[in-house]
Formats: structure tokens, sequence, C-alpha cells
């Protein structure tokens, strides 16, 4: 009896596990077959694709990714957009850390206003404010450059930023900072020597949200930028669409270039980036 009951125990604890496993196959699918398809898609030829859109490729054709490179420039636009993400993002990450850390650890008049101005921004969608920053840029001689684009990126994701690192500068200990005011710290070397270290997570958190975000933006890049020399990557992948067709094959080589950079970053932070959408619960 005690074996028939531990069986009768096991098999939906069995039935259960085997459901489970099935059930995470079946995401796992569903979220890799898209990448698998720009893969394969990327190594036919345009009438094989036509003809075989959803099969292997009879033909392995690498030329698609020289093609990719060399006809279509997307080793410019590539560059083009690191250079923009990485002036963008250090520009967001210096102002959006310092203000925060004066609104989380310094009482002043008006800070309350002052955070409620900053949440203000978060509301106001982005279209509306093309014709003013248009203007804006214009008078300032940044119009059509890098900079110029590098600042409204900032702008943008300054609000959210500013929140995000403002809580994890609160869950830092007081103390820390009283004893490296001891010291002789500045409220500068402070935030850098100890804030910092102790809410990477937080930097990096948002570093990997706003990167992503400047990575993929289309809109504001066509606005702005006048030079097709400076396009960006958005702007670079719009060469493969004609007005008779699309190129497909060179199209998805070309996707399939552009997201080794993204998967390469997120891996080599992934551990820190789940540390920090997690530590706030944990806490």
């Amino acid at each position: 009896m005690t074996s028939r009951a531990s069986n009768g125990l096991c098999v939906p604890a069995f039935s259960t596990a085997v459901l489970g496993y099935l059930a995470l196959a079946i995401a796992v699918t569903q979220a890799m077959w898209p990448v698998l398809w720009i893969l394969f898609g990327s190594l036919k030829s345009r009438q094989e694709f036509y003809t075989n859109p959803w099969g292997l490729p009879r033909s392995w054709q690498f030329s698609n990714y020289t093609d990719a490179f060399v006809v279509a420039r997307i080793g410019d636009y590539l560059v083009n957009s690191l250079i923009v993400v990485g002036l963008g993002l250090a520009i967001l990450l210096i102002t959006a850390s310092t203000t925060a850390y004066a609104l989380a650890r310094f009482s002043f008049p008006g800070r309350g206003a002052v955070s409620v101005l900053i949440l203000t921004t978060m509301m106001v969608p982005p279209d509306i404010l093309t014709i003013p920053l248009f203007v804006v840029l214009r008078s300032l001689g940044l119009l059509g450059g890098f900079f110029g684009l590098a600042c409204i990126y900032a702008a943008g994701g300054f609000g959210m930023s500013v929140f995000l690192l403002r809580s994890y500068f609160l869950a830092v200990p007081v103390e820390l900072e009283e004893a490296a005011t001891l010291e002789g710290a500045s409220p500068l070397t402070i935030l850098i020597h100890v804030i910092l270290p102790l809410t990477l997570p937080g930097f990096l958190v948002v570093t990997i949200i706003q990167a992503m975000g400047m990575w993929n933006d289309l809109y504001l890049a066509f606005v702005f930028l006048r030079d097709p020399a400076s396009a960006t990557v958005p702007l670079g992948l719009l060469n493969f669409f004609h007005r008779e067709a699309i190129d497909w094959p060179r199209l998805l080589a070309a996707l399939s270039i552009l997201t080794v950079p993204v998967l390469v970053f997120y891996s080599l932070f992934q551990r820190k980036f789940v540390e920090g959408l997690t530590s706030g619960a944990v806490k």
C-alpha cells in the first residue's frame, strides 16, 4: 500500500514537471524562432527567400553579409550609432546622477518643486516637442550633428533616470557618507567613490534601458540628422526598402550584424542587470 501511495504521488508530480518543461520549451521556441528566421533568411538569395521564406536555406549565401557592409554601408551606420549612443549616455549619466544625488541627500528650498518638474517632463509626448527642439538646435548650430541628437536623447531619458537613481541612492546608508565627509571628501568625491560602487546595478539598469531606446530610435534621427553620411543604424536600414521591392536577404543580414553588439553588451552585464531589477524587492 505504501508503494502504491508513493507511486500515486509520484505520477502527478512527474506530470507537473513534464508540463512545466513543455511550457518552457514552447516559450523558448516562441522567443527564438524570430531570431532563427532572421539568420536563415539572411543566408538565402532573393529568389529563394520569396519561394521558400520559412524553410532552411538550400544554398548558403554568405555574400549577403559582405554586401550589407560594403554596398549598404552598415559599418558606417554602426559607427555613427555607437558615437551617438556613447555621447547620449555620457551626458545622461552625468546629469542624472548628480541631480538624483542632490534630490536624495540635500535639503534646499524648492526641492519638491524640482521633483515635480522633472516628473512632468516624463508626461509630455515627445512628438509635441519636435518643432521646438528643431528650432533650438538650429539656433545653437547643433542641427544635423551627433552632439545635438545625443543631447535630445539624454533629455528624453533624464526624468526616468533621475527617479531610478534617486531610489538607489536613498537605499545607501547615510553613515557611509558621513564617514567620508569626516575624512574631508567633497560631495562629488562621495558620489564617485562611495555611492557609485554601491549602486552600480542601478547605473547598469539605466544604461541598458536608455541605450536600447537610443539605439532603436528612428523618428528623432530622421528629423535631426540632415547629412546621409551621419545616418544611424535605423536610418541606414531604410536603404534596403526600394520602391519596386525590398531586399530582404541583405536587410536580414544587416539585422543579424546589428544585433551582435546588443547581445554582447547584455551578456557581459546580464548578472548586474538582473540584480539591479530585483534589488528593490530584496531590500
